[in-house]
């Protein structure tokens, strides 16, 4: 037994980790395996039992009795557990295959792998005189893939996933004389799959000849281990049943992301250097015994493997990736946010029994160790798990929209809804491990440092806050897809050169203080912290009154120090990418916007006594200039000139009294500067024009809003439009009709945006507001990718 040697001491995480659990599990049952696989791996030359570690130093840390390790390092001459599935599925297939009058001539054993299964395949054939095919996606070790070669099997690359990799191997073995021997099952495809689970039963039965376990911790890519092991463990007449936990990787949670949604999902794959578990559908035989007999599931990210294994390597056990990703899911369950409730729904105890099964050596998957993997290029992000947060963040605010039929989102700034929608992202941003600040305009950061914290850094972000009848995706997505971001490069265990923060900034609808991007504004500069605190709203609250009743008066600095780059991703809201057929835009600039407020002041007379020429009516003048302003858009003497009347309101608002004042917005927008200046000069010899024609009437206007074109940095967007290329996504160059954060900070750094496809003509502002999981999914890959290279930057 090897030496229990001095491990290093490992921080708990403070971030929760991905979890599933199912109370009931252990009362699940189904049919055992076949005693004879037992017999034959017995008959195999050069079988002998792997051995089960005790180390007691793991079993202190975690708080339980015993800890033991399930050492498949070397198990029939290969460094990994699936020699036993392989073997008894060749066996099987090629007994069948003489039963039925085959050939005695070789055959080809086909097969797709992340590494070790082609492997014991391909050894198989070698050993047996067949001949052996194997496909192998991208991301696998080049040693991993010359080692199957030595085995004198012909191998593919497969530029795609494992799911393509077992689609083209399909595809092959539809020839003459060949079989397919997958570990992955789907509907036609399923006795060999079965065999190959059957023959991991072995590993099961020598443990419980060596130990009685409360827990056992299963590695899982498509679940075939996993389903091996619920299948002995659930299958037991009688004694206590012990737990079952799988891990996956954060960069394939297949498995998690199925029981969560409560039936077999596929996910998209990233890279992992858990090679054999990057895996995005799990086999469809095995389904039905996770969901049955799993107690829990967890994904852990490559960070968290890497060091398992170096801890293991120090324990004198030689695990891979894969084979670490056991101890890696046990200190997640057990440390961190929420461990004392996972302890608890597995049972555990001072005085428990809890096994790991290690099912790869070092060898079987070469990585370096203490690295959780090269700098990747580019990054794919949880599309699943950003879809439920997005979903979970538009229930605060929440209400139904009686005039649409749908729940809608009513979150104006700092009202008691932006405050718990901002409360919750805090929360998530500290699980995720960022550092928050607060700055004195309720401005929000979330900070992962870089390997140079004192590089400037690259800001993502936008709002949570929304107008009164909002949807779940203004704002939203930027926010939340920059913390979906930060999630991914923790799971690829990625350390950027330069810091990057998620942003949330105050006040960007302007719906509530009468001034839209006031948090940015005030960031970049434009406008000062004591305009800002003392705008107030329509019952007379402050702003920096109500910073302070929320908690949100925080104590940094609101002056950003210029940071190296900002990338916001926002819905289009509008329809221009819907109209080319494609779900992301690259935004080249904002255009101009001018708001201001009109107050007319006239007199209040009887509605039937009063004749009209005698009349200074508030109301009447307050049309005129809403016809005048469609006229002046529709002459064409303003070049793209959008003109509305947002809000409009009369006093006293009654049947038969003559206004006596009116209120109306006005909102001017233009991508030249110059021509909404023009539209704002004639707007106003009209406004006096109208003044003097009416006896009575007197017209004031308030500026509320001012802000020039911008044009966004080509080099940034030259960027966006290379990551849509490399995730293969077209995408359209279009200007922002509408006013975002980003055009503020572009004062301060090399700016641009990211649009995302909206449904239903990209309506927003209205709870009819949709993106689909995709399309949200897609802009924040390119967003990831993008990030990932600017914040890589020198």
């Amino acid at each position: 037994m090897p030496h229990a040697g001095c491990v290093p001491e490992i921080a708990p995480p403070v971030r929760m980790p991905p979890w599933f659990a199912r109370p009931g599990a252990r009362s699940w049952t189904c049919a055992p395996a076949p005693a004879e696989v037992r017999e034959f791996h017995a008959s195999l030359p050069g079988y002998a039992p792997t051995p089960l570690i005790e180390l007691p130093r793991l079993a202190a840390e975690l708080g339980v009795g015993r800890v033991f390790v399930k050492d498949e390092s070397s198990r029939l001459g290969l460094p990994a557990f699936k020699a036993l599935g392989a073997s008894w599925a060749v066996h099987r297939a090629l007994a069948e295959r003489a039963g039925h009058g085959g050939a005695a001539d070789p055959v080809t054993l086909v097969a797709a792998t992340d590494g070790n299964h082609g492997r014991a395949v391909a050894q198989l054939a070698r050993l047996l005189g067949q001949r052996a095919r194997v496909f192998v996606p991208r991301g696998v070790h080049p040693e991993a893939v010359a080692a199957i070669a030595a085995e004198q099997a012909e191998v593919t690359r497969v530029a795609g996933s494992y799911d393509d990799a077992v689609r083209e191997a399909a595809e092959a073995a539809a020839a003459p004389d060949t079989i397919l021997v997958q570990d992955m099952a789907w509907p036609g495809y399923e006795r060999i799959p079965g065999w190959i689970v059957e023959g991991y039963s072995t590993l099961c039965a020598e443990i419980d000849e060596q130990v009685t376990p409360d827990l056992i911790v299963v590695p899982v890519g498509v679940g075939s281990l996993a389903q091996a092991v619920v299948t002995h463990y659930r299958s037991r007449p009688a004694g206590p049943a012990p737990a079952l936990l799988s891990v996956e990787s954060t960069a394939a949670p297949c498995v998690i992301e199925s029981l969560m949604a409560g039936e077999p999902v596929s996910v998209a794959t990233g890279e992992t250097i858990m090679a054999g578990l990057n895996c995005g559908t799990p086999s469809s035989i095995a389904w039905p015994y996770l969901r049955g007999g799993l107690d829990a599931a967890v994904a852990v990210t490559d960070a968290d493997s890497a060091r398992a294994a170096d801890d293991l390597a120090a324990l004198g056990v030689s695990a891979g990736p894969c084979g670490a990703a056991s101890l890696a899911g046990i200190r997640a369950a057990l440390t961190g946010d929420g461990a004392d409730e996972r302890r608890a729904a597995l049972g555990l105890g001072p005085a428990s029994t809890v096994v790991l099964l290690s099912t790869e050596g070092r060898a079987a998957n070469p990585t370096t160790p203490g690295r959780a993997s090269s700098m990747p290029d580019k990054i794919t992000v949880n599309g699943g798990r950003l879809w439920r947060s997005l979903m979970d963040l538009a229930e605060v605010g929440a209400y139904d929209d009686e005039r649409t039929g749908l729940r809608g989102v009513n979150r104006l700034a700092l009202t008691d809804a932006d405050a718990e929608g901002r409360r919750l992202v805090i929360k998530w941003m500290e699980q995720a491990g960022l550092a928050v600040r607060v700055d004195r305009m309720g401005n929000i950061y979330g900070r992962r440092e870089g390997s140079d914290p004192a590089a400037a850094p690259v800001l993502t972000g936008s709002h949570l806050d929304s107008v009164a009848t909002a949807g779940a995706f203004d704002g939203c997505l930027g926010v939340l897809g920059g913390l979906e971001v930060v999630r991914t490069l923790n799971e690829h265990g990625i350390t950027t050169r330069r810091p990057i923060e998620v942003c949330v900034f105050t006040e960007e609808e302007g719906v509530r203080f009468g001034t839209d991007m006031l948090g940015s504004a005030v960031a970049a500069g434009r406008l000062t912290l004591e305009y800002a605190h003392a705008l107030t709203d329509r019952g007379g609250l402050t702003l920096g009154g109500e910073l302070t009743r929320t908690g949100f008066d925080g104590p940094a600095d609101v002056r950003l120090e210029p940071p190296h780059a900002y990338v916001e991703c926002h819905i289009e809201q509008g329809p221009v990418l819907a109209e080319h057929g494609v779900e992301v835009g690259v935004v080249t600039g904002v255009q101009g916007i001018s708001w201001q407020e009109i107050t007319i002041h006239g007199r209040a007379a009887h509605a039937g006594t009063t004749p009209t020429h005698l009349r200074a009516d508030a109301g009447l003048a307050a049309a005129q200039i809403i016809v005048r302003l469609r006229a002046m858009v529709d002459s064409g003497n303003y070049g793209g000139l959008r003109a509305t009347v947002g809000h409009l309101a009369v006093h006293p608002n009654l049947t038969n009294i003559v206004p006596a004042r009116a209120t109306l917005t006005v909102d001017l927008r233009n991508p030249d500067d110059t021509q909404i200046a023009q539209a704002e000069e004639d707007l106003a010899a009209f406004l006096r024009s109208l003044e003097n024609s009416r006896p009575g009437l007197t017209l004031t206007t308030r500026r509320m809003a001012r802000t020039a074109y911008v044009s966004f940095d080509e080099d940034v967007r030259k960027a966006i439009a290379q990551a849509a290329d490399d995730h293969g996504l077209e995408h359209v160059s279009l200007l922002s009709g509408a006013g975002h954060d980003a055009q503020e900070i572009a004062v301060l750094c090399p700016t641009a945006m990211i649009f995302v496809r909206g449904e239903y003509d990209g309506i927003s502002h209205n709870p009819r507001e949709y993106s689909t999981p995709e399309a949200c999914a897609h802009g924040v890959d390119v967003l990831a990718t993008t990030l990932l290279r600017l914040a890589n930057q020198d």
